[in-house]
Parts: C-alpha cells; sequence; structure tokens
C-alpha cells in the first residue's frame, strides 16, 4: 500500500471516477468483485466508480483504513521514511497501520436456532433489522443438519424476513428430509475467516449471490475452490431465466465480460446458468429477490 493508492480510494468515496491506471491488478481483481465498485469502458478509456458506499466503506476498513482519514492516512505514507516511521509509532495501533482489529463474521437467522460458542449455548435471534457478529469464529458450533447460506449483498443479508420465496426454495433444493435450519452468513468485512470457519465444520455450504459473471467467480474461487461440489452449491432460482430476460442489466454483463467471460467454471452445475448468461447477455441482482 502506498501513497498513491491511497489517494486514488479518496477520489473514489468523494464520488468521482478513477482510472484503472491508478490501481494495481490485484487490487482491481478484489475491487470489483467485493468492493461495491463497478468499471465504466468509455473506447478505451477504463474507470471505477463506486456504486455503495457502504460496500466500499467496508472494503476499506477489511484494509485497516479509515474512509473518513484517508487523506491524512495518505499524507503519512508520503512522508520520508523516518518520519513516517516516528508517526507511526505515536500512532501505536494506528487507522493508518492495516491491521485485523475485528476477526469474524456476521451471521444472521430465519428463526431461532441454538448454537455453540466454546463451552457456552447460545440461541441465535436477533429481531428484525438487527444481525449477530461472531468474532471467536474458530469456537462457533451449529447444529450438524443445518445449511449454511452465504448471502453476498449486505441489503440481501440485513432482511432476510422479505425473502421468505429465497429460503423455501433452498430448502426444497438441499433440505433432503426434515426442515433443517438455515444460518445465514455474510463475507464482509472481506477476509478469509467465513472460508476458514466453513473448512472446520461439516455443514454443507450454499451460495446465494448475484446472477451474474462476477457472482459466479466469487463463489467458485472463495468457496467451490476450497470446500468442493460435496460441501458447497450455487443457489440457481426456478425463476432465473425468466428474470433474466425480463430486468437483467446488460451493462454489468457488458463491464464483467472482459474479465470474466472465459473464465473456467469447474463446477458442472453452473453450466446452465452460466449459458443463460451469455444467450441473454445480462446479469441480475440478488437484490431483485428482496419482495
Amino acid at each position: 500500500m502506498n501513497a498513491s493508492l491511497i489517494q486514488a480510494f479518496a477520489l473514489l468515496i468523494r464520488g468521482e471516477t478513477v482510472p484503472f491506471s491508478r490501481f494495481p491488478q490485484e487490487w482491481l481483481d478484489e475491487m470489483l468483485s467485493e468492493g461495491g465498485v463497478t468499471s465504466i469502458v468509455r473506447g478505451s478509456h477504463k474507470s471505477l466508480r463506486v456504486v455503495s458506499r457502504a460496500a466500499f466503506e467496508v472494503y476499506l476498513r477489511s484494509k485497516g483504513l479509515q474512509p473518513d482519514q484517508l487523506g491524512e492516512t495518505a499524507d503519512l505514507f508520503a512522508a520520508p521514511p523516518p518520519f513516517r516511521a516516528h508517526q507511526v509509532q505515536l500512532l501505536g495501533d494506528s487507522k493508518a497501520v492495516p491491521v485485523r482489529s475485528c476477526p469474524g463474521f456476521p451471521v444472521n437467522v430465519i428463526g431461532p436456532l441454538s448454537v455453540r460458542l466454546g463451552e457456552r449455548k447460545l440461541l441465535l435471534c436477533p429481531c428484525p433489522g438487527s444481525f449477530l457478529y461472531i468474532s471467536d469464529f474458530l469456537q462457533f458450533r451449529i447444529p450438524s443438519n443445518a445449511i449454511v447460506v452465504g448471502v453476498e449483498n449486505m441489503e440481501n443479508f440485513r432482511l432476510p424476513e422479505r425473502q421468505g420465496a429465497v429460503w423455501d426454495e433452498i430448502l426444497d433444493q438441499f433440505g433432503g428430509d426434515g426442515v433443517p435450519p438455515l444460518l445465514l452468513v455474510s463475507r464482509y468485512p472481506q477476509s478469509r475467516d467465513l472460508v476458514t470457519w466453513l473448512r472446520e465444520i461439516p455443514n454443507q455450504y450454499v451460495h446465494f449471490g448475484d446472477f451474474d459473471l462476477a457472482g459466479i467467480h466469487i463463489f467458485l474461487t472463495e468457496f467451490y475452490r476450497y470446500l468442493g461440489a460435496e460441501r458447497s452449491a450455487f443457489f440457481v432460482p426456478a425463476d432465473i431465466e425468466q428474470r433474466l430476460s425480463a430486468s437483467g442489466s446488460r451493462e454489468r454483463y457488458q463491464a464483467q465480460f472482459e474479465r470474466f467471460g472465459k473464465m473456467v467454471v469447474p463446477d458442472l452445475r453452473l453450466e446452465p446458468l452460466v449459458q443463460l448468461i451469455h444467450r441473454h447477455q445480462k446479469g441480475y441482482d440478488q437484490e431483485g429477490y428482496i419482495e
């Protein structure tokens, strides 16, 4: 991380468009997949713009940056090494130094769910409009029959009560016998903590994300890669073709095609969805399933 990169972040959070050239490629890939930004293409010129300030702020904080202090942080990184070292010493665990001050991930539930955190029993039952954060995630255990549903976008994660049809369909597709409980998890703040926890438990993981090329890429690279076909699946609603055709975003497809249009899809269960996306040349946001 350097002063120029932080200055580019400051421009983005002010609502400006910033050329791709201001960012290293690995940062571009990460920001486009989970940073709340989108690409803007005008001829041969490509730029980034924030489309979800909340998601972008979460992304910045996951990198140890404070959205309202980017200018000061850039000045600190631009200072000569002796002065900068002195400043960092003064700041201690400073907001300018990337640290993991809050490991873990948020969780939500459809109905009350009894879980364990170490030796303690807990009843997860957040009221509408709230959710819980599991910090000591390595000690977090859930019933063996519970299905873990990864909800990609924060608005869907916050409002489970307005997506009853989605949860019913997930249970129909993946529930098997009986009605297993669902635990909703969020990938924000972006880290490896969620997949680390998933690899430690036997439960099935179902990914509920955007129905576009980037959403499929997130599932394949962040979850399927580590859990495989036996432990993970991408939720494809029965009506997705109708929604893609009627109200999908062609701009979203075009913006993502250069990076993901020819991606390898090792999970053959996703081939029909990928073909639908290419056929209609559209992507569909999962927020469309909020009633």
